[in-house]
């Protein structure tokens, strides 16, 4: 058939030119940004950067094909922070594996809707199959549930779920039909839930905060105490959301003294696992998680701690059922009255807010065949014992304070200098340290407010940083830190 004009736009022998190219040059890219010699960000303030993108949209073509590659390594990825780099610690999200990002290569060219069965037969089937992989690790053989794009959408389905079952006229009449709802979880969950709370309707206040020990673990006798208040009151505690693996610092609530608290109480229990469920995967860590299998409902994301390219989250449901509650949607032009029971379950889009979703599980799919639980396993494993060298090394540091032992791969740490400094000079070293430790484009860390303590925050994903990187950073940190207290001084 001929396409005057037409054809250049899907030229199969321009693509096959294109993408050698583009590997050639993200794998050489690949290769410096792990060895360290890559620059981990060339730093510039946002509205100086964005000068940069204001161009006008282009009316005719000013870009080759051949080309293409080139414009990526000169003009996108010097903008980029070098996720692979070993001086990349600050946030959750995974270094990806090279074979999963092919992965979505694949996913992204055949683009599959998964609306429905027919829109995307072979990304059905392989998103059941993850499912009950993962559903299998936590210790529900008749699991279920679906892939989501981000944890916070995973949190967000499970609580409509438990909402539904607090109150089950909710989704036709409105939440006016329902008692009080609240949401009992830790002072240090994720702003999901309270976000869920607000998009739901019940008001962000609905969520109340219960306290955590000194680990940073949720405190059981708090929240006995924070469901006989609501009790009290005549409000309905529609969920217990625990956290395994909290942004802030790691930590993972007392997942079978909670779960056996929501059992002998009737109450919904809620894992938010983004971050810690991973640890499933270890024969050295799981234990860490004893409990989860008590919940009604897990949030597992995917392109943490199993190193996928963003997104890929799961929201998990012990009981499959309650994988259809949260959402009571007709569309005919999707769902049709002969469909059986059983082929519903093939239709992502009855349970999940997304119509038109990718093929997320085929990464997933991909890795296990690559390199087994085991292998996977032992990429988790080496980044927790890093967290734990580091918190080590702090500790035996002068000068330098740790907040708690790790329980997973994220450290909370801060530099004190030489001298005794009052709390809010405190939090504004940590502050500045880090935003020049940024802006010199030396090491890449967050910071996190704890009760009015601000700390350096490091999340160890990279199994290529080492000690020697370790030791450099408090280095680094020991003198900017000196340095600035002395331009205060």
């Amino acid at each position: 058939m001929s396409l005057p004009g037409l054809a250049p736009l899907f030229d199969p022998e321009q693509f096959r030119a294109s993408g050698h190219a583009l590997i050639d040059m993200l794998a050489e890219q690949l290769a410096s940004e792990l060895s360290g010699d890559a620059g981990l960000i060339q730093w510039q303030p946002p509205l100086e950067a964005e000068q940069a993108w204001q161009e006008t949209m282009p009316e005719h073509p000013e870009l080759r094909p051949e080309d293409f590659a080139d414009w990526i390594r000169q003009a996108i990825l010097p903008r980029n922070l070098a996720m692979h780099h070993p001086h990349s610690m600050a946030h959750q999200a995974a270094p990806p594996l090279p074979m999963a990002a092919l992965s979505d290569l694949v996913a992204a060219l055949s683009n599959q809707a998964m609306a429905v069965y027919e829109a995307g037969p072979a990304a059905t089937l392989i998103e059941r199959q993850v499912i009950r992989w993962l559903n299998t690790l936590i210790g529900w053989p008749e699991g279920s549930g679906v892939l989501t794009s981000g944890g916070s959408q995973a949190n967000l389905t499970a609580l409509l779920a438990a909402r539904q079952k607090a109150g089950n006229s909710i989704w036709n009449k409105g939440i006016d039909t329902a008692p009080r709802l609240r949401i009992l979880t830790s002072a240090l969950s994720h702003y999901s839930i309270s976000r869920a709370a607000g998009i739901m309707g019940l008001g962000t206040e609905a969520v109340l905060p219960v306290a955590v020990d000194a680990e940073g673990k949720m405190s059981t006798e708090a929240l006995r105490q924070a469901y006989d208040m609501c009790t009290a009151r005549q409000e309905t505690v529609m969920a217990v959301v625990a956290t395994a693996g909290c942004t802030a610092t790691g930590s993972i609530d007392p997942l079978q003294a909670i779960g056996e608290y929501c059992r002998s109480h009737g109450l919904w229990m809620h894992v938010d696992a983004a971050h810690g469920a991973s640890a499933l995967l270890s024969a050295d860590h799981r234990k860490k998680l004893e409990g989860m299998a008590l919940a009604d409902s897990v949030t597992w994301d995917a392109h943490k701690l199993l190193y996928m390219p963003a997104t890929v989250s799961a929201v998990l449901f012990r009981d499959a059922a309650s994988s259809y509650s949260a959402f009571s949607q007709d569309a005919s032009y999707l769902f049709h009255e002969d469909d059986d029971i059983e082929a519903m379950g093939f239709n992502t889009s009855r349970r999940t807010l997304e119509c038109t979703k990718r093929m997320m599980g085929l990464k997933l799919l991909a890795a296990f065949k690559l390199y087994g639980r085991q292998g996977i396993a032992t990429l988790i494993e080496h980044v927790f014992s890093l967290a734990g060298q580091f918190a080590g090394l702090v500790a035996k540091t002068q000068h330098f304070s740790l907040l708690m032992l790790p329980q997973t791969n994220i450290v909370c740490f801060r530099y004190l200098g030489n001298a005794a400094l009052d709390m809010a000079t405190l939090n504004a070293l940590q502050a500045d340290i880090r935003k020049r430790l940024l802006q010199q484009g030396l090491f890449h860390l967050s910071q996190v407010n704890i009760d009015s303590h601000i700390w350096l925050r490091c999340t160890f994903m990279n199994p290529y940083t080492q000690p020697s990187h370790q030791r450099a950073l408090l280095e680094s940190i020991r003198l900017i830190g000196d340095s600035l207290l002395i331009q205060s001084a």
